[in-house]
């Protein structure tokens, strides 16, 4: 990856005492929203919440998984590397989001890196605490098959959209992609939008930097975009919509 991996910052939960888990205003995006008071009594008790710096590993590829991983500030990007250290991006993730539970659940390696994108907050769960929630919660295995499932069918569509759509189109669909923060007051960094630069969005879609701020100039003059540095605004979604959809 070519960086070195510090070990993270172990703290307590940073939203105690005004936001944690019973009131926290992300918790609608929080995959264990579900959990019973019960279980949400052990779930507290037993995970353990670091901090990470921007550009920092989460896991390398090749690890053995020794929990999961569950990204509450921040923002994450999966990297894929091949035998000569080229790298691909294949992923990225946001604040509520699981990162590398398909390969805790396969009792494999992580079959990608994970690296942080900025400072950012994740909670991890070991092996014992994810096995009682499994037994304890049955809607747990119910969410982790269906984020699987989606997953698998967005990866699908990306090798379909990179074999066969143009720059333009994967441009457009990617930005449609980009979670928008919720709408409320809160200053806390899971509430900002998302920032990417020409470099990382580039990577996700396969293509070269220059064709990506070639497409980002081209969407601005037709009214579809605005962009202000890193900040990609929307302005017209059919619009985009409709070069996504384009071959």
């Amino acid at each position: 990856m070519g960086y070195k991996r510090p070990i993270p910052t172990h703290l307590e939960c940073p939203f105690e005492p005004e936001y944690h888990c019973r009131d926290c205003d992300c918790k609608k995006r929080c995959f264990f929203n579900f959990l019973s008071p019960d279980s949400l009594k052990r779930f507290k008790a037993e995970r353990r919440m670091r901090l990470y710096k921007a550009h920092q590993l989460i896991f390398n590829e090749g690890d053995q998984p020794q929990g999961m991983h569950m990204l509450c500030v921040g923002d994450v990007k999966l990297v894929k590397s091949d035998a000569h250290g080229r790298e691909l991006t294949v992923s990225y993730l946001s604040c509520g989001d699981l990162v590398g539970d398909a390969p805790f659940w396969a009792g494999g390696h992580y079959c990608s890196s994970a690296e942080t994108l900025r400072e950012s907050v994740v909670c991890f769960l070991h092996r014992g605490l994810v096995e009682y929630l499994e037994r304890a919660e049955p809607e747990f295995g119910r969410r982790s098959l269906q984020r699987i499932s989606v997953s698998l069918c967005r990866c699908m569509d990306r090798v379909v959209g990179m074999a066969f759509k143009s720059a333009e189109a994967r441009l457009a669909a990617f930005l449609l992609a980009l979670k928008q923060p919720p709408v409320s007051n809160s200053s806390l960094p899971c509430h900002l939008k998302p920032a990417y630069s020409r470099r990382e969005i580039a990577d996700n879609l396969g293509l070269s930097p220059e064709t990506v701020i070639r497409g980002l100039s081209a969407f601005q003059r037709r009214g579809l975009i605005r962009v202000s540095g890193k900040s990609i605004d929307v302005k017209d979604k059919s619009g985009l919509e409709s070069v996504a959809a384009e071959r």
